[in-house]
């Protein structure tokens, strides 16, 4: 399932008390799920990395203290128990709890630690209890693996009797929802341009070097945005070097030649807004583009207008309006899908688009237009 899907599985499985466990390669997007998770739901994250664990790490230190046990004769005798320490972790849930939070505790890596530290976790994620410790109701969990065969350190699979108490979701890198990500923080143009031209890098396996993750893209983002603003002090050859750290020599060199290159910059929101009426070489700009790029732009271009919309520095609907004549440039399923778009993700513009009879009346006609091709 690509990023979306795979969120709203989260959501239901929660939603019926039970546990998600995500599947997926390193750097897809689990943790930045679990903290989109978070953060649609008002809960307070807290992440526990079962890969930094150590043996009785998460269920405390056993401590020693004294006890008066009552004997048949009425003679109350000292005794001793082991009591345990509180992990920091768990008290951190505690505090969060006490302030009025709800808590997502996200436990990561489940299959790369040691097998007695995961005997810990299961306890703590299935019966919600380790060592006395005891999670309140307030507490929602997810769990979540890379997969056991893909990779060369070693894992612990867990027995069929732990399998069968998860809601199991495999999660898979989609370029299209990756690029959708991208545009709503703030990454690089070009780093987007680059998987869209070449979107089989998103998440690429590479033989004897640092494979290429969708979590790559986001530091090189910020690399190249220094970069950019430091050229006259960082040589090419540093920051050829840093980009080969996070993706790999051969998708390195295909990166710096690709941001290097001479290319057609994105249609922007001044290109569809400014001007007292759409610009007649939208369409043409449009008609030579690729759906990937269309869709960058028209992102792109969204984000900008719903920061309009909230600062009200526009009329609502005449900024609609626009908006549907620019749609009506492109492909009918891609601006469809973007309609779609706006109405799943993008609540700002959807409800002045839902009282706009421009975009309604463009949203069904395309879509009839687009039955009557299947």
């Amino acid at each position: 399932m690509n990023f979306t899907d795979t969120l709203k599985s989260v959501e239901l499985v929660l939603a019926a008390g039970q546990v998600p466990l995500l599947v997926g390669k390193t750097g897809i997007g689990k943790t930045a799920l679990a903290v989109e998770t978070a953060r649609q739901n008002g809960y307070k994250l807290v992440t526990i990395d079962g890969n930094l664990l150590k043996e009785g790490e998460i269920g405390g230190l056993p401590l020693i203290e004294d006890f008066f046990r009552q004997t048949d004769t009425s003679a109350a005798t000292r005794e001793k128990t082991t009591v345990y320490a509180v992990h920091h972790k768990l008290k951190e849930i505690d505090d969060l709890l006490s302030a009025g939070h709800q808590v997502l505790l996200f436990i990561d890596e489940i299959n790369r630690c040691e097998h007695a530290v995961q005997q810990e976790l299961m306890n703590l994620i299935l019966n919600r209890e380790i060592n006395g410790y005891r999670l309140r109701r307030d507490v929602h969990i997810v769990a979540a693996m890379n997969p056991s065969d893909t990779y060369e350190y070693e894992a612990v699979d867990m027995d069929d009797a732990q399998k069968n108490r998860f809601v199991w979701l495999y999660m898979e890198a989609d370029p299209i929802q990756w690029l959708s990500w991208a545009a709503d923080n703030h990454i690089e143009e070009r780093v987007c341009q680059f998987i869209s031209t070449y979107p089989e890098y998103l998440n690429s396996l590479n033989e004897d070097d640092i494979n290429a993750t969708p979590r790559s893209y986001e530091r090189i983002s910020k690399l190249y945005s220094l970069y950019k603003e430091n050229t006259d002090t960082i040589p090419r050859s540093v920051f050829y070097n840093v980009i080969r750290g996070n993706i790999g020599k051969m998708i390195a060199e295909e990166f710096l030649n690709f941001i290097e290159s001479t290319y057609k910059p994105l249609l922007t929101y001044e290109d569809v807004f400014s001007g007292a009426e759409l610009s007649g070489n939208i369409a043409a700009a449009v008609a030579d583009e690729t759906h990937t790029r269309l869709y960058i732009s028209a992102k792109n271009i969204l984000n900008e207008l719903r920061r309009h919309l909230d600062e009200g520095s526009v009329d609502s609907t005449k900024a609609l309006n626009r908006l549907v004549l620019f749609l009506q440039t492109y492909p009918v399923d891609l601006m469809v899908a973007i309609m779609k778009d706006i109405r799943n993700n993008m609540p700002l513009i959807y409800k002045y688009a839902a009282e706009n009879d421009a975009f309604i009346d463009a949203y069904f006609a395309a879509f009839r237009r687009k039955r009557q091709r299947l």
